[in-house]
């Protein structure tokens, strides 16, 4: 490079550049230096080597720093001829407000943008490759890109093609063989569709506004058009191009991140199909991650202790034990599931009532223990095409048919906003903004419909939602046993028109407030579930089994759990409050076996309770958030998305152990 001093005198003896002002020079090196590839890509291959200034500047970008400027193409040459060195090798420096305005101006007509996406890359990387020239085989697109600074920008997406390993490199990821493989670390911008961008740092707020706002994707998108979309700068008939974001470029930007973030943490590369459908493209990988979750536990939390969490204690005999606790509790907060009980097949959309095993029973009546097939109805179209064909949820029996009446008049009325939002809890609207004035059909497993009949009156009963509490088995259908017929001759009938929802989510936490564990419960929170769910945890690689758990109702759990060798040794007690409130002193076992107070680990020196045994239902008062946001996901979203903001959590718990000197560590 050559000294300031140098460059100035050649400057100073140039009969036009030395009338240049400070800023127009600046303004050069600027511009100049953020085209480092649109000037490098065009140049013939003996000029292409990124070590070295290439000698001439491509015409279009002649052109553009010679409008901006002012001054002529041959002038532009001769300040290029002076200034290259230090342009290319010094840092591309950030573009201010009037650049972007210079590049609107005369940049777009020249075919150049503000930002441009390249390859990391200009030459194939494929190590069983043996072509070592850079690649100018290239393929440029229109795009438009969300950022957090500059809000939403033109851009040109320019990809490279190896002709010898037939390798596409994209800005993100590299194509060979229908393989889409990202490259390792995480990118300055992320692909969420053929012509879509958003700069990482947007995807990291919006993430982060989910996992201490429950932030919902179609709010994220609101705020992004409303704080960061200068529509006097960027209009879309200017570029070709909808500048809209949607919330399914939000929600595959949190995929995308999230997936990446693990490939990064896990040091493998993210490999998902390149066909297909974009919300399917990484179904795989997402379930793939959530089964690793299941098999191997949270990442932070397997091996994690700290002094919130486990006691070290001496016994009588001189001798120091450890007491490390955990907490169980469920949450009402079900996803849609095939309607057939207990069926763990997922559905093929969340329109459907019955999983792909189940597909069938979408055309048998609704009533429960009719098996008729239901009832078409055919429309004719009036302007002679082709009759439109539905399908009733009922069949042709006149009593079935009024009870489907009955069920559409609940399910549609302006007041089952109010209660839909008693029922489900939803304390953060999906979308805040939402002009929709439909109301969706009532979910049967948000509360239970059955029917009396009285001769031809029809009579609808509803039963709420029994909620998280455990109980002895669930051997039953929720709303069962339900009598056919009463002594008075009249009928009850039950019937099954809307999805069902899985019944609730367990939680297993550390009482730091570490979560250890989630399991989805398809029946009612059963204790023997609840101790499956225990053991499965706790049989990961390198998890240990706590010395107590704390569960609501241990009173029946502790029986069961005395049949089960894998307990032996294991504290089952109630936490204080609930021994306290909750529980009868007549149930003889409940008070000789699962008192607090038979147990001096978990007492403190002061005689204070070391735990904080109600550490799952504050977790749980956070998960809830999400649950307007997850009651129309699909398992693998679902539980995708669960885990991710619990991973999240758990990292922020964490690092407040450390701030306040609670020593977390790994065991």
């Amino acid at each position: 490079m050559l000294p300031a001093i140098t460059v100035l005198d050649k400057l100073k003896a140039h009969p036009v550049l030395q009338y240049l002002t400070l800023d127009g020079l600046t303004t050069f090196t600027r511009l100049a230096s953020h085209l480092k590839r649109d000037i490098l890509q065009p140049q013939p291959i003996c000029e292409s080597n990124p070590a070295i200034a290439p000698a001439v500047l491509p015409q279009p970008i002649i052109n553009f720093l010679g409008a901006s400027l002012g001054i002529s193409t041959d002038v532009v040459d001769d300040c290029w001829g002076i200034l290259q060195d230090y342009v290319w090798e010094a840092p591309i420096m950030p573009l201010m407000s009037e650049d972007f305005r210079l590049f609107k101006c005369f940049g777009w007509p020249c075919g150049l943008t503000a930002i441009s996406i390249y390859p990391p890359d200009d030459c194939c990387t494929n190590i069983n490759c043996p072509n070592e020239q850079p690649l100018k085989k290239e393929f440029a697109k229109k795009t438009v890109v969300y950022t957090m600074d500059a809000g939403v920008q033109p851009a040109w997406n320019t990809s490279l093609y190896c002709a010898k390993c037939h390798t596409s490199y994209h800005n993100n990821y590299g194509v060979n063989q229908g393989q889409r493989t990202y490259y390792p670390g995480l990118p300055k911008y992320i692909q969420v569709g053929e012509h879509q961008f958003v700069e990482t740092r947007v995807v990291s707020h919006w993430r982060a506004l989910m996992l201490y706002g429950w932030f919902s994707a179609s709010n994220a998108s609101r705020l992004f058009k409303s704080t960061m979309t200068d529509d006097d700068y960027f209009q879309p008939y200017e570029w070709g191009l909808n500048n809209t974001l949607t919330t399914d470029h939000v929600w595959d930007e949190f995929v995308i991140l999230s997936l990446l973030d693990d490939a990064v943490s896990h040091g493998h590369l993210l490999v998902i199909p390149h066909s297909g459908a974009q919300s399917d493209r990484f179904k795989a990988a997402m379930e793939e991650r959530s089964q690793r979750i299941v098999l191997h536990g949270q990442p932070d939390a397997v091996h994690h202790v700290c002094d919130l969490c486990m006691q070290i204690f001496l016994m009588p005999d001189g001798t120091f034990h450890k007491c490390q606790a955990i907490v169980g509790d469920g949450l009402s907060m079900g996803r849609p599931c095939c309607g057939v009980f207990r069926c763990k097949e997922p559905l093929l959309n969340n329109r459907h009532r019955f999983c792909a095993e189940h597909l069938n029973l979408h055309g048998v009546c609704a009533i429960k223990g009719c098996e008729n097939p239901v009832v078409e109805l055919v429309t004719p179209d009036p302007k002679g095409g082709p009759s439109k064909v539905s399908k009733k949820k009922t069949c042709s029996l006149p009593i079935h048919q009024q009870i489907e009446t009955k069920h559409q008049q609940r399910s549609t009325g302006s007041f089952l906003y109010k209660q839909r939002l008693q029922h489900a809890q939803i304390s953060q609207p999906v979308d805040s903004f939402s002009g929709s004035r439909r109301v969706q059909e009532q979910d049967l497993q948000e509360d239970f419909e059955s029917y009396l009949l009285n001769g031809q009156h029809i009579e609808m009963n509803t039963i709420k939602n029994p909620g998280t509490v455990g109980v002895a088995d669930d051997t039953t259908e929720p709303g069962d046993p339900c009598p056919s017929k009463s002594a008075h001759g009249n009928r009850t009938l039950k019937a099954q028109f809307g999805r069902r929802r899985t019944h609730n989510e367990q939680t297993l936490v550390r009482p730091c407030g570490v979560i250890f564990a989630r399991a989805t419960m398809f029946g009612a929170e059963a204790v023997s579930n609840f101790l499956v769910m225990v053991k499965n945890a706790f049989s990961v690689p390198g998890a240990q089994k706590p010395e107590h758990i704390f569960y609501d109702t241990n009173c029946d759990a502790r029986q069961q759990a005395e049949k089960d060798p894998w307990f032996k040794g294991i504290g089952m007690c109630v936490d204080a409050w609930h021994f306290r409130n909750k529980h009868a002193v007549t149930h003889a076992y409940c008070q000789l076996n699962c008192n607090p107070a038979m147990y001096p680990e978990l007492m403190d020196s002061f005689s204070g309770w070391f735990f904080n045994t109600s550490i799952a239902e504050q977790t749980n008062a956070w998960l809830g958030g999400y649950h307007s946001m997850c009651r129309e996901m699909l398992p693998a979203k679902f539980d995708f998305f669960l885990d991710e903001m619990i991973r999240l959590r758990n990292i922020e718990t964490i690092k407040r152990l450390h701030r306040e000197g609670r020593h977390p560590r790994n065991l």
